[in-house]
């Protein structure tokens, strides 16, 4: 089954509909420190939506299920969140501007940097692909560019 099966099968499923079932490994702390961070990376503006505007966590949760998905990305992206929580804590309770100084601080680590570099690429994915993945709702972000 190719990836574009898979996820055309598991939208359509009753059970993939609840999100629990999805991220149950993953701490529900780790998934928040993503899509807070996501929305810091690439919030909205007068032309683009925001992350989660596309969707783009429900798009990550759902993609790091499929068998095609990189383990390597999602031990990364777990591992990343855990660390930014021990580093930053006081990031959830900071206003956006200090967030934003606060994921720029964090890119100054290597390991962190390689990690916003994964949320990145992961919501622009989510931000542009097709929906049949779970993000680009609406096709919000074609719109966006006139595709």
């Amino acid at each position: 089954m190719n990836r574009r099966t898979f996820m055309a099968l598991s939208a359509s499923s009753p059970f993939f509909l609840n999100m629990d079932a999805y991220a149950k490994e993953v701490p529900a702390s780790v998934w928040k420190s993503i899509e807070s961070v996501q929305e810091v990376l690439l919030p909205a503006t007068e032309q683009m939506p925001s992350a989660k505007n596309v969707n783009a966590l429900s798009f990550l949760i759902v993609n790091s299920t499929s068998p095609y998905f990189d383990q390597h990305d999602l031990e990364l992206l777990i591992e990343g969140a855990s660390i930014f929580n021990q580093r930053f804590s006081h990031f959830f309770h900071e206003n956006a501007e200090s967030q934003y100084r606060i994921v720029e601080l964090a890119s100054e680590d290597t390991y962190l940097e390689q990690w916003l570099s994964r949320l990145i690429y992961y919501t622009i994915e989510a931000m542009f692909g097709d929906p049949i993945y779970g993000g680009n709702t609406e096709e919000i972000g074609w719109k966006s560019v006139l595709h």
